[in-house]
Order: C-alpha cells, then structure tokens, then sequence
C-alpha cells in the first residue's frame, strides 16, 4: 500500500483535474438520484407525520340532531367519557347562514358554522386536538366570544379576509315540531384563514366553514343542531369495534331515558362512526403515484451515475498505462501496480459518494411534491439516514468493485506474453538490489517489452552482432598485418 501511496502523491499533479471531474460527475447525479428517493420517501409519509402533528382522532362520532330532553352538552360527555377513549374533543354544528351583503346567503356549502366545545374530559381548548392549519393569520383565542376561523371558500363568500368581520344569522330549532326559528344575528372579527381536517380529500368530503373557540361556543348552545366527538383510543383504530359496541348500549340508554322523560319514541337511534383510517388511505393511494413516479426518476439517475463513473474510471485508468509499466519495470508486484493504478478513481468515487450525500440533503427541502406538501410538518433540510447512508453505500460498493476488476485486467499481461517473454532479467537485478538506472536499462536493454512498443530483442542483438563479427575480424587482419615480420635466426655454424 505504502507503494501506491507514493506513486499516487508522484503523480497527482498530472491527474487531479481528471479525479475531480470524475467525482464531480458522479456527485451531481449521485446527488439527483438519492435525494429523489429520498423525496419519494418524504412525499410517501408526509401525510402521516401531519395527521401526528395535528394530533388527529382515530374517529369520529356523529350525534345526529338535538336529542330531547339531553342538552347538547350531556351527549357529547358521555361519549368522551366511554371505555377506551384516550382523549376527545367535542364539536358543535350550529344552525347559521351567513349573511352577505345585507341577505342571508341559505347554500348548504357555505352555511357550515362549527362550535370547538371545551369542558372537563375535553382538549378541544386551544384546538390541541384536529387542530386546523393556518394559512393566514392567527387561530382564534380560546377565550375569545368574538374571533372566528374560516376556509378560504367561505372567506371568497363573505370576501372578508384576516382582520375582515362577518356576520351569521342564527337560528333555533324546536326538538319537537323540527322547524327553524331565527335566534338573532351575531358577527365575528376574523382572525384566521385556515384548512380543516380532514385535507386532500375528495371536494365532495373537503370541510369548508368557520370555526368558533370555545368560549363563543357556550354563549351559542342555543343554535345547536348536531355536535361530533373526535376520539383518540387506546388501542387506535384497532379499539373502533370496541367504541361500536359502548355506542350501541348508550344509544338504547338514551332511547329509554328520553321514552321516561319527554314520553318520545327514539327507535333506531344510532350513533355513527366515521373511522380516520378510512381518510388516511384515500389520500396514501392518491400520492402513491407521486412517490413512485420520484423512486423510478431516482433509479434512472442511479444508473446514469454508474454508467458515467465506469467511463470516467476506464479513462483514469487508461491514464495510468504508461505508469504500470514503470511500476512493473521497477519491480513492483502485480498487487501493488493495480493498487496504484486504481488509487485515484477510488479517490474520485468516495469524492463522489460524499458530495452525493451533501446534495440529496441540499435539495431535501423540495420535497414533498404535490398538495401534501403545503401540510408537511417538517420544513427545511432533512436527512434521510435510511437513502443516504444505505444508498451511497451502495453506489460506492459498487463502483469500487468495478473499479478493481478494471484495475486487475489493466495490470493482468496479454495471453501468452509470460511464454514469449525472455528470462526476468530486471526482476533478477531489482532482487539484487541493483540502483533503479540498472534496473530500468537492463529491462529496456534486455527485455522486448510490450504493446506497441514492443520490439524483437533477440533479433535485435543478433543483426547487431554481425557488424561486430565483421569488425573484429578486420580488426584482426589489420593486426596481423601491422605485426613485424619475424626472419630466421641462423645459429652459429
């Protein structure tokens, strides 16, 4: 490792524009492709983190009309009080109309006055529970007789907005006889604009009205013309079939006490139940589509990312040719000249995985998309650990295994070179401890190489042996004829 190291930090002048690129590449889509999964994952829980936030009933109970000889205020009591309730906030509809322009405006679509109802039992003060989201102003004090919350739809109606007043006229409906009789006119000051839950719901089911605090509610109770419980259980929606059963045994009470009291027949009278869950599915399915559509647009830029950094690391490794050789040429293993070789585009893809990581979180705050996005919770930056750790992971694994199978066929030698090549003539002297010159001369001396540049040696040497031959042997005649002349020596006779 120390070896790559070195050959890295040797050549990082004349690489670290190409790694940078690379890892830019690979960070931008990165980027794109974590943090639409991410979104996807938002967008998939965002109606669940506000049904939380808002502190949502698991149901609802419907009390259908003035009950007689039961104040409004008893029914919803007892209701709240049933076994298995954990929390409860009472509601009032009020018999209203409002009246614009100086005329009473009777449309069933505007004539919705809801009455948030406090007492014991009750956390309906301060709206804690189902509370609204304001998209104006502010809600409603909750002592307050005179402040009032309302949809932008009835606002348009009144053409009132925050700071604006409007006016109800009120009346009061004879249990007996059922006919409405006027109970006077009353205006409100608005302080709010406001959504109320349920939200994304079909238009048919959409609530739109006003709602009044508690405090102008009890001055009101006259007006009353059906009231709800919303419910909080202790088992959740798995406790409605228990609250069904409590419901029924209470319907046959009351129709018992109201048959002693006020001498009325109250057969058949039921308490309905509208479970949440029903809601949260309808609107799950209709941003289903949204979720999915951001996973399948996050798995295409995951490819392209993988498609784009393989090319970017072939190009960093093809870079790296030239180096191999010498690393080879200089003794180093097949290990260490791979290591090496692939350091920089190891580099590039954890530059790329962090700056992946950064990005998704950098464009979190454009999820969730669609109309749940106006009831998100959670605003700002977000960091899903789940997508960004497990999906970075992911991508890094598996371009760093791409990267070593690269890096092993670009240090592995052409087939059959090991047979053709002469003796290791260059291993030997770096075994020897021969200075890099010697080593690197008795390679290129010695050795025919490989690629392109590569040359017969043993060729080489024998064409260049010939002209040798030849010298020598004139070398050897010019001797000869320059050696003196050697006379017989005559002895004495």
């Amino acid at each position: 490792m120390r070896a790559a190291l070195y050959w890295c930090a040797a050549t990082r002048r004349s690489s670290w524009r190409a790694v940078l690129a690379v890892a830019l590449i690979g960070g931008l889509l990165g980027a794109v492709a974590l943090g639409a999964v991410a979104g996807a994952r938002r967008t998939a829980s965002a109606y669940g983190l506000y049904l939380g936030s808002i502190r949502a009933s698991d149901a609802f109970v419907n009390i259908p009309g003035v009950l007689p000889g039961m104040p409004a205020a008893q029914a919803l009591t007892i209701i709240s009080r049933l076994p298995g309730v954990a929390a409860s906030a009472g509601y009032l509809g009020l018999n209203a109309n409002p009246v614009v322009h100086g005329k009473v405006d009777d449309s069933f679509l505007t004539d919705d006055l809801t009455g948030s109802f406090g007492g014991p039992g009750f956390t309906a003060d301060g709206f804690g529970q189902d509370r609204m989201t304001v998209l104006a102003g502010r809600l409603p004090a909750v002592g307050s007789t005179g402040q009032i919350a309302m949809t932008p739809s009835v606002a348009r109606t009144f053409g009132a907005g925050v700071g604006g007043r409007v006016t109800y006229q009120l009346y009061h409906q004879d249990p007996r006889t059922g006919q409405n009789v006027p109970a006077g006119r009353v205006t409100f000051r608005v302080t709010a604009i406001v959504d109320i839950p349920p939200v994304l719901t079909d238009a048919s089911d959409q609530e739109n009205g006003a709602v009044l605090p508690p405090a102008a509610t009890r001055r009101l109770l006259r007006a009353d013309q059906y009231g709800w419980v919303g419910v909080r259980l202790d088992r959740g929606v798995a406790g409605i079939p228990a609250l069904q059963a409590g419901l029924a045994r209470l319907a046959r009470r009351v129709e018992r006490q109201v048959g002693q009291r006020e001498h009325l027949n109250l057969d058949g009278l039921t308490f309905n139940i509208n479970s949440a869950e029903v809601t949260r599915r309808q609107v799950q399915q209709a941003i289903r589509p949204q979720a999915v559509a951001l996973t399948i647009f996050g798995a295409f830029a995951a490819l392209a990312m993988l498609v784009l950094m393989g090319q970017g690391l072939i190009q960093l490794l093809s870079r790296a040719g030239p180096d191999i050789a010498a690393m080879r040429a200089l003794g180093a293993t097949r290990t260490q000249a791979g290591l090496a070789a692939g350091l920089p585009g190891a580099v590039a893809v954890i530059a790329a995985a962090a700056i992946a990581v950064l990005g998704a979180i950098a464009l979190s705050p454009l999820s969730p998309v669609g109309p749940v996005r106006r009831f998100d919770p959670a605003r700002g930056m977000q960091a899903d650990g789940l997508v960004l750790g497990a999906g970075s992971v992911l991508l890094a694994a598996a371009l760093l295994g791409l990267l070593a199978v690269m890096a092993a066929r670009a240090v592995r030698p052409p087939a059959g070179r090991e047979a053709r090549q002469s003796p290791g003539i260059s291993r030997a002297a770096a075994a020897a401890g021969l200075p890099a010159p010697a080593v690197v001369g008795s390679r290129n001396a010695l050795e025919p190489g490989s690629g392109p540049q590569a040359v017969p040696v043993r060729a080489a040497l024998a064409a260049g042996s010939r002209p040798l031959l030849a010298w020598a042997r004139s070398l050897g005649t010019a001797a000869q004829a320059l050696r003196p002349p050697r006379y017989p020596v005559s002895g004495p006779r």
